[in-house]
């Protein structure tokens, strides 16, 4: 059976890139004492789906990770389990059963919405701050250097505007989109509006992630079977 849990990484492990994350996962589950499915060869692992990924210096609060069970364990067991396993590192908002050939989360293109935090360091006004922001939307093309090769990032961008002004600190609200095709990371976005504005990010929050199924957006908790 595949289990899919939701979860929050909070602010103290934001420091962890993707791969840290799923060895933290591997052995929270462990601790679980649930009846884990492991992969096969000679160095078993948890058999572990971590969703997409979220970089450095990210908090996420709609993040998910499916992982196997090899027996029918009840719902309300797993996850207080997940709960007890993870207490001290993540936080376990909710999970749900699935069929084991149920879609890969990464298998979907999804849309994730993010609070950005971030502060000045140089005089900017609340219409230089939102022209800047509305001009960058405008363009057709945004072009990042990638391994010593130019990258498009424009249409990784959905939406981005101002969330709050109190300057020096503001904070952006910033829809992104992951494509078959690739995503923008939200150092790229930090170097593009320093373009044109004297800011630093500080720090960003996922704050949702939705997929995208036949056209319509979806919680990772309805696909269907």
């Amino acid at each position: 059976m595949r289990i899919r849990v939701n979860f929050v990484r909070p602010y103290e492990i934001f420091y962890l890139g993707h791969l840290d994350m799923k060895t933290l996962i591997e052995r929270g589950l462990r601790r679980t004492m649930l009846p884990l499915k492991y992969t096969e060869g000679f160095n078993k692992r948890v058999q572990l789906e971590l969703g997409f990924p979220l970089s450095v210096g990210m908090v996420g609060e709609d993040e998910y990770f499916d992982f196997f069970l090899k027996d029918e364990i009840s719902e309300e067991q797993i996850f207080s389990s997940l709960n007890d396993a993870f207490k001290t590192l993540l936080q376990i908002k909710r999970i749900k059963l699935l069929p084991e050939y149920a879609r890969a989360l990464t298998s979907f293109e999804a849309v994730f919405t993010n609070i950005v935090m971030g502060h000045f360091i140089g005089e900017v006004n609340f219409a230089q701050f939102e022209d800047s922001l509305n001009e960058l939307l405008k363009k057709t093309e945004i072009p990042v250097e990638r391994e010593g090769k130019l990258k498009d990032v424009r249409e990784f961008i959905d939406g981005i505007g101002v969330y709050d002004f109190d300057p020096p600190h503001f904070e952006l609200l910033l829809t992104t989109l992951y494509l078959k095709v690739g995503s923008i990371k939200i150092s790229e976005l930090e170097e593009i509006v320093k373009q044109s504005l004297p800011l630093e990010f500080e720090y960003t929050i996922r704050e949702k992630t939705l997929l995208i199924d036949k056209g319509k957006l979806i919680s990772p908790f309805d696909v269907e079977e």
